[in-house]
C-alpha cells in the first residue's frame, strides 16, 4: 500500500543492540515521529492541536511484521497513513523500506481512541483526511466502530 507522507532517518547507536540491529522496540518510536510529523506536513502541531481541543489519543492496539532487519548507519524511510477513521478510533499504517534499495524492513499499524470527548473533534477527522490511504472519494462511507457504514456528509 502507497502511503500518505514519509520521514527519512538513520540508523543510530542508540537504535541498535550489541550486534547492530535495529531492536524492535524503537521501530515504535519511529512510527511516533512519522505520525507526529505527518500532523506538520498537514499543516498542524499535534500536540497544541490537542491541547487546544482538549483530546487525549492513547494508542490501543499494534500490529506488527517484520521482514528484514535494519543495522547501524542504514538509511530509511518511515511511512504513515491514515488507514482507518471512525468517531472514536484512527488507525494509522506504517511501512520502513531502505532508502536506495526499497527493502521493506517492517510493516505495521496502530489505533487511537479519542478519550474525553464524544467523538474525534472535526478539526482531526478534517485535518487526517487528506493522508486516508484509499480514500480517493470524500463522499465515500465511513465505517463506525460497531461496524455499520455512517455517511460523513
Amino acid at each position: 500500500m502507497a502511503l500518505f507522507h514519509h520521514v527519512d532517518l538513520r540508523v543510530m547507536w542508540s537504535d541498535t543492540d550489541p550486534a547492530g540491529i535495529v531492536w524492535f522496540g524503537v521501530f515504535f518510536r519511529y512510527f511516533e515521529h512519522a505520525e507526529e510529523d505527518l500532523y506538520r506536513r498537514l499543516g498542524s502541531d499535534r500536540t497544541r492541536l490537542l491541547r487546544s481541543l482538549n483530546v487525549f489519543m492513547p494508542r490501543t492496539s499494534l500490529q506488527s511484521g517484520f521482514r528484514s532487519p535494519a543495522k547501524l548507519g542504514d538509511e530509511l524511510s518511515v511511512g504513515v497513513g491514515v488507514a482507518e477513521m471512525s468517531d472514536r478510533r484512527i488507525g494509522f499504517a506504517f511501512d520502513v523500506h531502505e532508502r536506495g534499495t526499497g527493502r521493506l524492513i517492517c510493516e505495521a499499524s496502530y489505533r487511537v481512541a479519542c478519550v474525553d470527548a464524544e467523538a474525534f473533534p472535526r478539526e482531526i477527522v478534517s485535518l487526517l483526511a487528506a493522508a486516508h490511504v484509499g480514500a480517493e472519494d470524500d463522499h465515500a462511507p465511513r465505517t463506525t466502530d460497531q461496524g455499520r457504514t455512517k455517511d460523513p456528509r
